[in-house]
Formats: structure tokens, sequence, C-alpha cells
């Protein structure tokens, strides 16, 4: 006689779809494009082409170079808190403890990464 079949859970169709995006790594690209949105609300536009973010978030920091020793001041020493606070409220899929500036040299205008 034959073991009886081991039955798998019945899942939503909002897991189902959830499981695909997760392994087809799609889930990661709708978490970029939520931050660089979140970012954009809490800089500006203009302010966000001169800065490039890291795609993670390690350990609750946003790593973000940014293209003139000006910026940098402006953004790490004045601005910071109340872009912490926008990012906190829009972008809820990881907390982001702290955001980390440092001079960078790219190509101003390209879009952020």
């Amino acid at each position: 006689m034959s073991a009886p079949r081991k039955r798998r859970p019945i899942s939503t169709l909002k897991d189902a779809i959830n499981s695909f995006l997760r392994k087809s790594g799609l889930d990661r690209l709708t978490a970029h494009d939520q931050l660089d949105r979140a970012w954009v609300e809490a800089v500006g536009p203009e302010v966000a082409r001169h800065t490039r973010m890291s795609r993670t978030i390690r350990r609750g920091v946003l790593n973000v170079e940014v293209d003139s020793s000006v910026l940098l001041a402006e953004l790490g020493g004045f601005r910071k808190p109340e872009i912490l606070l926008v990012l906190r409220e829009q972008f809820r899929r990881e907390y982001i403890e702290d955001i980390r500036f440092k001079l960078g040299s790219f190509t101003k205008g390209k879009k952020t990464t």
C-alpha cells in the first residue's frame, strides 16, 4: 500500500503573486522604484539629480553620494532629519535609521541608482 500524499497548504492569489515576485527578483525592482520616488519627494527633483543612492539599505543605513561639497554639507548637516522623516513615512518596506552622505564623482543628471 502506498503512503498517503502530503497536501500542500492552500494559498491565496496574493500569496502566490508575492511568492512569484520574490523568487523572480521583481519585488526588489518595485522597492527600488518606491525608494527612488520617496527620495525625490524628500529632497526635490533638482537635488535628486545631483545624488546617487545605493540600491540597498544595510542595517538601517542608506548610503548616498552627492556631487558637490556644498550639497554634502547641506544634506548631511542641515536637511538630514527632515529627509529621514519623509523617507520613513513614504518608504515603509525597510526601516531607515540613518543616511550617510559622501562626496562622489558621477555624471551630473544621471538617474539615481
